[in-house]
């Protein structure tokens, strides 16, 4: 089983969740790679430039979590590692969710 929880990185928002992320972009292989502090570390191969690696994590979370990509906006971290992002539903389906990804992920 994964090491920690994956919830200390979301907070209920009036339409969904929002969820703590530390982007690395850049890597070899992307995946949700854990916990980086109270925020998921994602790594992606996309470049941190021209909004490339935005698109990138946004796209994995909207995979992860089996929602469509309409669905996860960026919130805040534009230009930084450290991003908040915003994905619309249902809270506590979204969390059980994130939970399963983060398993799946994280295993091994």
């Amino acid at each position: 089983m994964a090491e920690g929880d994956p919830l200390v990185a979301v907070s209920d928002g009036k339409d969904g969740i929002y969820i703590a992320v530390h982007a690395q972009p850049g890597a070899r292989k992307p995946q949700l790679r854990g916990l980086h502090g109270e925020a998921l570390k994602i790594a992606i191969s996309e470049a941190a430039q021209e909004g490339k690696a935005n698109k990138a994590i946004l796209g994995a979370i909207a995979e992860g979590l089996g929602v469509a990509k309409s669905d996860v906006e960026l919130a805040s971290g534009q230009t930084s590692r450290q991003k908040r992002v915003l994905v619309r539903g249902d809270a506590a389906t979204l969390k059980k969710s994130l939970q399963q990804w983060f398993d799946r992920s994280t295993v091994g």
